[in-house]
């Protein structure tokens, strides 16, 4: 790909998106190395046939509990990878959920398996006796499909207007959750293609 000036706007990638990015701490490039960048990913996404369809996951979520009720949380979304969450939110090591042998085999382990019950019998075969293991099920209202393009751009759009209201109206400001308006920011960074998030 030919490089242009640096004061040259791509017509398919704009300037003002690679600032917004940038202010919202998504990207440390340059603009040109972030068009570059874009670009690519457009072209590997216009070549399904490479794209290989990987087995479905369920959606997991282990609560483990001390002997002192300290609760973490082992969980993960449809087809993502595992995490641990302290009770408080903080995101941690599976050593503080009670993984406390050989960590990095329990979470290749965690990540290949389909179901929550292989999840729940792996985290008791690597986990401390210490520790209680059980299903904590999915929050109310949850869905373990993954996010349709609808319900993704509707999210864009009501973070759009979250940041239109906060521009036109500054007042509101400590009245919105931040924590909840990057998450949503990184989950829509990670589930939208570029080219749909520009459309």
């Amino acid at each position: 790909m030919s490089r242009r000036s640096h004061w040259d706007d791509n017509p398919d990638h704009s300037a003002d998106d690679w600032k917004t990015e940038v202010a919202n701490d998504d990207t440390r490039l340059g603009y040109l190395d972030w068009v570059e960048v874009r670009s690519e990913m457009l072209a590997s996404e216009d070549r399904p046939a490479t794209a290989e369809v990987s087995p479905r996951r369920d959606a997991v979520r282990i609560r483990a509990t001390d002997r002192l009720g300290n609760i973490a949380y082992i969980h993960r979304e449809a087809n993502r990878p595992m995490h641990c969450t302290l009770g408080n939110g903080v995101s941690a090591a599976l050593f503080y959920a009670g993984i406390t042998t050989d960590e990095m085999t329990c979470r290749f382990a965690l990540d290949d398996c389909e179901t929550a019950d292989q999840a729940l019998a792996i985290v008791r075969r690597y986990g401390s006796l210490d520790y209680g293991y059980c299903h904590a099920g999915p929050p109310l209202g949850w869905d373990s499909s993954p996010a349709t393009t609808p319900a993704l751009h509707l999210l864009a759009g009501l973070l759009g207007e979250l940041d239109r209201i906060a521009t036109i109206m500054p007042e509101i400001l400590n009245q919105i959750d931040e924590a909840a308006v990057k998450r949503a920011r990184a989950f829509i960074a990670m589930e939208v293609s570029p080219a749909s998030r520009e459309a």
